[in-house]
């Protein structure tokens, strides 16, 4: 009615105050229904109806696509790429363990005939197996790991214990390791001059 149409809105265009359930439904239809009008008169360009699928590549680049199968062409490069590439029935585990199997083949030819307890690579390979139960498993493997080290420069002191890695580089120390060694050196520079001085006569 027209006392509807002039009385407050929302921003969304809904009647505002107390509002029953009718009205709100009636209100939302039509609302649903105008939205569907005006996307009806859009041009096919502009809602992108009929545009085409666009295909792309691994790389991100655009590829021409097959009109039959809806699928990119592949080049011949590409196809011989694949079969070269091509493994039947393996995965990468197993592919990687077999190469290990040759290549320990490959030094076994090389190596010895008689093992014996001096054999680096049997001790290295004994070494490398975690066995269930062994109390040191944990040490060794706790040791195995690199932690991370401080590379850069560093105030000296006396026991050459470097930084840890999260050091900034800022000596927050109250000098002493500093005054220590200007000691260290000062009192060996003057054993030096005394000792110049009493083999100077002779």
């Amino acid at each position: 009615s027209g006392s509807d149409q002039k009385g407050p809105r929302t921003v969304n265009g809904l009647k505002a105050g107390f509002v029953s359930g009718r009205e709100l439904n009636d209100t939302m239809d039509k609302k649903k229904q105008d939205e569907n009008d005006r996307f009806k008169k859009l041009d096919n360009a502009t809602t992108g109806k009929v545009a085409e699928t666009v295909y792309r590549d691994k790389e991100g680049k655009r590829v021409e696509a097959d009109a039959t199968s809806g699928k990119r062409k592949k080049t011949a490069d590409e196809e011989e790429t694949e079969l070269k590439n091509m493994v039947w029935g393996k995965g990468l585990v197993q592919m990687e363990e077999k190469q290990e199997q040759l290549r320990r083949l490959e030094a076994e030819k090389t190596a010895p005939f008689a093992r014996t307890v001096e054999d680096k690579d049997m001790n290295d390979e004994l070494k490398a197996v975690t066995r269930w139960g062994d109390p040191m498993a944990t040490r060794t493997a706790k040791a195995q790991t690199a932690k991370p080290k401080y590379t850069g420069p560093f105030p000296p002191n006396r026991f050459g214990v470097p930084p840890g890695y999260r050091w900034d580089g800022v000596d927050r120390s109250n000098g002493f390791e500093r005054n220590y060694f200007n000691s260290a050196n000062t009192r060996r520079q003057q054993d030096h001059e005394a000792h110049m001085w009493s083999t100077e006569q002779m």
